[in-house]
């Protein structure tokens, strides 16, 4: 085991003091055999239905550790949130010259259409037309610039000074590089090419670049094009690329206030994020309300969740998923439409499972045992962990992804019940003797009471 690994492990220990300890593995009900690529200080456990399925829903999946090769439980607990995944980006354009005139050089309008289109209106400039000293440049989406470079420049020697600013709404202006220099002159081996300029600062979505020392002649026509290198961040398609799809056929259906219920069951008790209609005839729509069953309660009750309308129209493409608010863990849905239907529609449902991670710690395979009554996993200060780990490797560090297999038998689905307590013998004896005595007590009075009768009848 490496040292960082051990220091790690020792932190640990030291700070899960006083914590309840982990039941020994003989206490849970089911075991799946956990892949990891090679040795890792820490694994990614992504869970899978059936994993939930194993769970008892009462422990809020409490009921899931992971031991070594040893048999000895590993520190194991939910995956602390992950830094946000920086995606690499390019895109080639066209600087897009500002018109500008020598009277008013600010009178042209500059605008964005509801795409995020940059539209240049030179309506309102007056006066004699003069050389575009100012270039937009549209990187299509809000991004972390590093560097933009000129790769075509005219066949003319050029050497020029310009600014660039960064802006998310053409009217708000941020300076990110105050001097660049851009030269290429040609001029056998003793010419100078310097076509790309270093950009730093916070994402945005427009760049400007202006001339502040020297003469180009770029306007609409022969702008040279602009190859954008950086990076962009987006949480929700990455949370929306994470989902995992299920599609659901209808277990039953029955006429209910004044429409009809669709019944649908999910293999497990999952996290459900976002769920979508299919209709199986074309050119049909109807809209239906969502429901999830609460199994918690003696009698389930329904919930609604969301309205949904569909619509198959010719080869169009699916509705769009209506997406919760939070997820929601259930396993038995229903639709409801008052519309209707020559077939049953399915239901597709969107859900991303549970990420947790563990150390390590001994020797593999290393086994995810799942289930129990009564056994509770440790807490562990994962989040400390992690950090140590990014501190020693990077900040965008991340850990190895396990694979699940199939689920076998550890102690049996014995452990999910409530253990059975031996019959208490003694209230029974303590009854017996108490009537006993009673009995007792009884037939002495009895023969005494007997005796005195015989007594007083004598003359």
């Amino acid at each position: 085991m490496r040292p960082e690994f051990r220091a790690v492990l020792l932190g640990l220990a030291l700070a899960a003091t006083g914590v309840a300890q982990a039941a020994p593995p003989d206490d849970y009900a089911y075991a799946f055999p956990l892949q990891i690529p090679a040795e890792h200080a820490a694994v990614r456990v992504d869970l899978t239905p059936e994993v939930y399925a194993a769970s008892r829903r009462e422990a809020g999946l409490g009921d899931i550790v992971v031991v070594n090769a040893e048999g000895g439980v590993v520190p194991f607990a939910p995956l602390p949130e992950a830094p946000t995944i920086a995606h690499p980006y390019e895109l080639s354009t066209r600087l897009l010259p500002v018109p500008a005139t020598a009277e008013n050089p600010t009178g042209v309008r500059v605008e964005r259409t509801a795409a995020g289109d940059i539209v240049i209106d030179p309506g309102h400039a007056t006066g004699t037309v003069a050389k575009p000293s100012v270039w937009l440049i549209d990187a299509r989406r809000e991004i972390h610039l590093d560097s933009l470079e000129l790769p075509n420049l005219p066949d003319v020697d050029t050497e020029i000074h310009v600014a660039i600013d960064a802006s998310n709404d053409l009217q708000h202006w941020n300076e990110r590089n105050d001097d660049a220099v851009i030269v290429s002159v040609k001029r056998g081996e003793d010419g100078v090419d310097l076509r790309k300029i270093t950009v730093d600062g916070e994402p945005a979505r427009y760049y400007r670049m202006r001339l502040t020392q020297g003469a180009v002649g770029w306007d609409g026509t022969n702008a040279p094009d602009v190859h954008l290198v950086g990076s962009f961040t987006d949480a929700e398609a990455d949370r929306n690329a994470a989902r995992r799809w299920i599609t659901l056929e209808p277990t039953a259906s029955a006429a209910a206030n004044g429409g009809t219920d669709y019944d649908y069951r999910l293999p497990a008790v999952l996290p459900i994020e976002a769920a979508r209609v299919e209709l199986a005839d074309t050119n049909t729509a109807a809209r239906f309300e969502l429901l999830a069953a609460d199994e918690g309660t003696p009698k389930a009750s329904w919930s609604s969740l969301a309205a949904i309308t569909a619509i198959h129209v010719g080869s169009g493409k699916p509705d769009e998923a209506t997406t919760f608010s939070a997820p929601v863990r259930r396993q038995s849905l229903r639709l409801h439409t008052t519309t209707p239907l020559a077939q049953s529609p399915k239901l597709v449902v969107a859900w991303r499972p549970d990420a947790f991670v563990f150390l390590g710690e001994g020797t593999a395979p290393y086994r995810l045992l799942v289930g129990s009554y009564a056994a509770r996993r440790a807490d562990y200060p994962m989040d400390s962990a992690i950090d140590a780990l990014r501190a020693q490797n990077s900040a965008d560090w991340l850990p190895a992804t396990s694979t699940i297999g199939p689920r076998v038998d550890a102690a049996g689905p014995s452990l999910l019940e409530a253990p059975k307590v031996p019959y208490d013998w003694t209230r029974p004896l303590l009854w017996l003797v108490l009537i006993g005595g009673a009995l007792l007590v009884g037939g002495m009075a009895f023969s005494l009471l007997r005796q005195s009768k015989a007594d007083n009848s004598q003359p």
